[in-house]
C-alpha cells in the first residue's frame, strides 16, 4: 500500500518538475527571439535615423512587439537612441499571471558597422 503512494506522489512530483522545464525552455526560447529582434530593430533605426511614432508603430505591427522608453523622438546622426522592447508570455505552471519579457537596445543613428 505505501508503494503505491509513494508512486503516485513521485508521479505528480515528476510531472511538476516537467512542466517548470517545459516553462523554462519556452522563456528561454522567447528571451532570444526578442533578444533577435530587438538587435534588429536598432540596426533598422540606425539606418533609417527615424525613431518617431509612425516609424515605431509600424515596427511594433511588423513584428509584433510592444515599445518602451523611446529616448528621443527627433535624433540626429550620431545621437544615441535607447528603447526597450517587450512581449507577453503565458506560463503553463511557473505564474498564474502573464510574464513581461523583455530587451533594452541601445543604437546609434547613422552607424550601419
Amino acid at each position: 500500500m505505501s508503494s503505491n503512494i509513494g508512486i503516485i506522489l513521485s508521479t505528480l512530483f515528476v510531472v511538476a518538475f516537467v512542466l517548470i522545464g517545459g516553462d523554462m525552455i519556452c522563456i528561454s526560447n522567447a528571451y532570444s527571439q526578442i533578444d533577435n529582434i530587438s538587435i534588429t530593430i536598432g540596426y533598422l533605426i540606425s539606418k533609417s535615423g527615424r525613431a518617431d511614432n509612425e516609424y515605431i508603430s509600424s515596427l511594433q505591427n511588423t513584428y509584433n512587439i510592444y515599445f518602451e522608453n523611446v529616448s528621443s523622438t527627433a535624433p540626429n546622426p550620431g545621437d544615441v537612441v535607447d528603447f526597450t522592447i517587450y512581449r507577453y508570455y503565458h506560463p503553463l505552471f511557473v505564474a498564474s499571471n502573464d510574464m513581461k519579457i523583455v530587451a533594452k537596445r541601445s543604437t546609434v543613428i547613422g552607424y550601419f558597422g
